[in-house]
């Protein structure tokens, strides 16, 4: 998708839980696309305090206040490039609507001034809230919304590719021996499946500080599973008495339940894919991913 979408100018909102790489995504469609000799500039919205928000977006003029000097916004910051808006739902529908304003006619006029200034900036945003929820709750413009939203891009947790856990941690642990000028270091595979087996609920961000842990930590170059942290180690115990002649497995157990939800999801959605998967608290790529891994099909409502 972001080799897709690369080469336009159209507005993209990553959405995601925190820690599943929303500013990296960012990037990596900024520095692929035509502008990326040009300006990536940031923002965090919800470390945006209301008062600043007009000056720290759009500039501010010297003299506006006691000891306040000329500074541009990030908007001008950007130009030419992309402005970066991340945690966008944090933003307040006073702040939205001059964003919208900005957004519909491409200039931007400083507090305390009055010259419109012409920018060519391509709006990124990124949130972990659910927008839509957000305008049904009146505290997100929908106008601003389905202009951020030409394209959307969906962050899966860490939990929906775990098949990505082995080599991002390696990537991780490769990554941090060499910054610390050490030895290389590798996950021993009972420690890989250990970590794959772990729903990281701070996704690849906790999954990298665990990684830099251990590094730290561990002063063999092998990590063996005892010297994962104990919340993996807690979560890592799949094997359960059996309840019968024969031995079952949590993940097995976890694995029926979750195509059972899968089904009944679909059935009570009619076969809507998107309202099953919000349904279920997932993506609706993530649950293609597992309709199929469990060989689910859509049918007839």
């Amino acid at each position: 998708m972001i080799d897709q979408i690369s080469n336009s100018s159209v507005g993209v909102l990553i959405t995601g839980e925190s820690g599943t790489g929303k500013e990296l995504a960012a990037k990596a469609i900024h520095y692929k696309s035509p502008r990326t000799r040009k300006p990536f500039v940031a923002l965090n919205c919800a470390a945006l305090p209301e008062s600043l928000v007009e000056s720290e977006l759009f500039g501010i003029e010297r003299g506006v206040a006691t000891g306040v000097e000329r500074r541009v916004g990030k908007f001008e910051a950007a130009n030419g490039g992309t402005l970066f808006l991340d945690e966008i739902g944090d933003l307040s529908l006073t702040a939205q609507a001059k964003l919208l304003r900005v957004l519909q006619e491409k200039v931007v006029e400083h507090v305390g001034g009055r010259k419109p200034i012409p920018v060519d900036v391509r709006i990124l945003s990124a949130t972990n809230k659910n927008l839509e929820a957000e305008i049904r709750k009146g505290t997100f413009r929908e106008d601003l919304y389905y202009r951020l939203k030409v394209i959307q891009i969906q962050m899966p947790p860490l939990r929906e590719i775990r098949e990505d856990i082995p080599g991002l941690a390696n990537y991780f642990l490769a990554n941090y021996c060499r910054e610390m000028k050490m030895e290389p270091m590798n996950l021993a595979p009972e420690a890989a499946r250990a970590c794959t087996d772990y729903p990281w609920p701070g996704n690849v961000r906790e999954l990298e500080n665990e990684m830099k842990r251990l590094v730290l930590s561990v002063s063999s170059n092998t990590v063996e599973k005892r010297d994962l942290s104990e919340a993996i180690l807690s979560s890592s115990d799949t094997e359960v008495a059996p309840s019968s002649s024969t031995p079952r497995f949590i993940k097995d157990v976890v694995s029926e339940i979750e195509k059972r939800m899968i089904q009944e999801a679909l059935q009570q959605s009619k076969q809507n894919q998107l309202h099953a998967a919000r349904t279920l608290g997932l993506s609706r790529h993530g649950l293609i991913k597992k309709m199929k891994r469990y060989n689910i099909r859509l049918r007839e409502a």
